[in-house]
């Protein structure tokens, strides 16, 4: 029995409650289009639509979206009756959610171990007490840009290893069950030479102690405390003395 009404009115209630062949049966008995059902419809396409394209990898509910899609362009009694403006807005939508499908099928999430700061990447997260990690908290950690870091981030989560979640003006990553997968295959351990930083503690270290653990981690090795101590004794003449060390 269907147990969608394209008139409920408390259509978001049925984005949790309904499925999407409740969606195909609805829009089977429908006969036309009016203001109302093209409102719940649209609200039911867009919003499913924007949920499957942004999990890791949900193929099967992206193919269910692309057939309610075409069966409402091309199939339905009511399809002639569709108005232009939501022919494009759904045209649009499956679209979308090809290019999200055709990405998902040629994905692959091993080929991204070989790129350079994935193995830290996915070790950082991994070893947070609550498997999360701040996207911000990887600019200071692998001392590259915000722009670099994007560039790094984005082909992870399209490939699968990881999800992005928005917090305040930041963004927290987790991994996915593949990304934990692969962290644990390829042991992650064995490219991590220095502490990992907790970035949801209030004890994490400061920026210049990630620059420093992470571009020279030996500058903690007592083997250096000799040359140190030997640079602190070092003699300028006074020609050659730093200008702050002259007043």
């Amino acid at each position: 029995m269907n147990t969608l009404n394209l008139y409920d009115s408390d259509p978001t209630a049925l984005v949790d409650s309904a499925t999407t062949s409740d969606l195909v049966d609805a829009i089977m008995n429908l006969e036309a289009w009016d203001e109302k059902s093209l409102e719940t419809a649209n609200l039911l396409i867009t919003v499913w639509s924007s949920n499957s394209i942004a999990r890791p990898n949900d193929r099967e509910s992206i193919s269910e979206l692309q057939r309610i899609i075409h069966y409402a362009l091309n199939r339905s009694a009511a399809a002639a009756t569709l108005p232009e403006e939501y022919r494009y807005r759904w045209e649009e939508a499956s679209d979308l959610l090809e290019a999200r499908r055709l990405n998902l099928v040629h994905a692959d999430p091993e080929a991204q171990l070989n790129r350079r700061h994935v193995d830290k990447i996915l070790a950082l997260v991994s070893h947070q007490e609550n498997e999360e990690f701040l996207q911000s908290a990887l600019v200071t950690y692998l001392g590259v840009t915000n722009g670099r870091v994007t560039q790094l981030v984005g082909p992870l989560e399209a490939n699968g290893l990881l999800t992005k979640r928005k917090t305040g003006r930041d963004i927290v990553l987790r991994l996915t069950t593949t990304g934990k997968r692969l962290a644990e295959k390829f042991n992650m351990d064995k490219a991590k030479t220095s502490p990992i930083p907790n970035t949801n503690s209030s004890s994490c270290p400061s920026t210049a102690g990630f620059v420093s653990l992470f571009l020279r981690p030996d500058i903690y090795n007592k083997r250096y405390d000799g040359r140190l101590e030997d640079l602190n004794k070092f003699e300028y003449s006074p020609s050659e003395r730093p200008l702050a060390q002259q007043a």
